[in-house]
């Protein structure tokens, strides 16, 4: 099982993005800057700067993966970045893992997702909403509760 973000926005799109706002900022700073007012320019490049730094963030977080192996002795969860392995990993044994959803702190607080085990805490699905921690936490119960089961087989 495979848990990450919903990455609705690809390297090549940021780039075009990136390149139409450039086109369009220094397009409105260099036409200010022909009618005398050239201390526009300077903040246009600092809002690209900033903006190219947002875009930089969020296509580097679009490759963050969570994977979840069932065994019929362990649970293996596995985080890392897509295209370099994992960072970190954590074996749990599977008959004396449990998964909690809990409320988050306050009302606006998000929930966490844990699998538990032996004092030991693994939290998952960091990149999702409440909604799907909500469904993720039923599946992975499922998976646990029926022991030589593969995520996406479906039991006879």
């Amino acid at each position: 099982m495979v848990i990450g973000p919903n990455a609705s926005l690809s390297v090549a799109q940021a780039w075009l993005f990136m390149g139409f706002m450039s086109a369009v900022g220094l397009g409105i700073g260099g036409v200010m800057a022909l009618k005398g007012l050239w201390p526009i320019l300077p903040f246009a490049g600092l809002e690209l700067v900033a903006l190219g730094a947002a875009l930089f963030v969020s296509v580097h977080r679009n490759g963050y993966r969570e994977v979840l192996r069932f065994t019929e002795d362990t649970v293996v969860v596995e985080f890392g970045m897509l295209g370099r392995g994992a960072v970190a990993s954590f074996s749990l044994s599977r008959y004396w893992t449990r998964v909690v959803l809990e409320a988050g702190a306050n009302a606006h607080a998000p929930t966490r997702l844990l699998l538990c085990c032996s004092g030991q805490k693994v939290e998952l699905g960091r990149c999702l909403t409440d909604e799907e921690r909500e469904r993720l936490h039923g599946r992975i119960r499922d998976l646990l509760s029926l022991p030589g089961v593969q995520p996406g087989v479906q039991p006879v």
